[in-house]
């Protein structure tokens, strides 16, 4: 087994980690214990709306967005392809002033901004394409939901229902389990 460095979250110190997820690692030098992963920091909050973050940095709950995110969302992985696409994709149609962001989605965490069209277009992730009409709302679409629904693309497009409490994806029922395949 090779051992991999990670930097310790509490002082930044180089810490040995075996690279299991979900096994916590205790510093040596400050003696803190955290949950590294294979994502960077700054790309764990790819999909979440800065406004989302901010809340539950005031709330004294970041740490537990982050771990909500690395293992419930990100599943101890790092965003796809498409996820990345999508991103760049609404970006260039906020830029062009196709979409404009409305709010952060409250429903389920990372909580990722929501836009709503303000004419008719279409959202291309490779060679898919995501038609959408004005005044829909437009929201990427975790892994979980992907899941549920049977959505090929990770887009949501629709008349979203409003929802003022934040939720982390570990709190749904059988959060992990929305990955495995049904026993019918």
């Amino acid at each position: 087994m090779q051992l991999q460095e990670v930097v310790c979250s509490n002082c930044g110190a180089t810490v040995e980690w075996d690279g299991t997820y979900g096994k916590t690692v205790t510093c040596s030098y400050c003696g803190s214990t955290f949950l590294p992963a294979a994502t960077a920091l700054e790309d764990v909050w790819l999909m979440t709306d800065p406004v989302a973050r901010a809340r539950y940095e005031f709330e004294g709950n970041l740490g537990g967005l982050e771990h909500d995110i690395r293992y419930e969302v990100m599943r101890g992985q790092g965003w796809s392809d498409r996820d990345r696409a999508y991103v760049a994709e609404v970006q260039k149609l906020e830029r062009e002033g196709i979409v404009r962001k409305a709010a952060s989605f409250w429903a389920v965490s990372p909580h990722p901004p929501i836009y709503v069209a303000m004419q008719d277009g279409v959202l291309r992730l490779g060679e898919s394409l995501c038609t959408f009409h004005r005044d829909e709302e437009i929201v990427w679409a975790c892994p979980m939901t992907r899941d549920r629904f049977g959505l090929n693309s990770p887009v949501l497009i629709g008349d979203l229902q409003d929802e003022t409490t934040q939720r982390l994806c570990g709190e749904m029922v059988n959060a992990m389990q929305g990955r495995m395949p049904s026993s019918t």
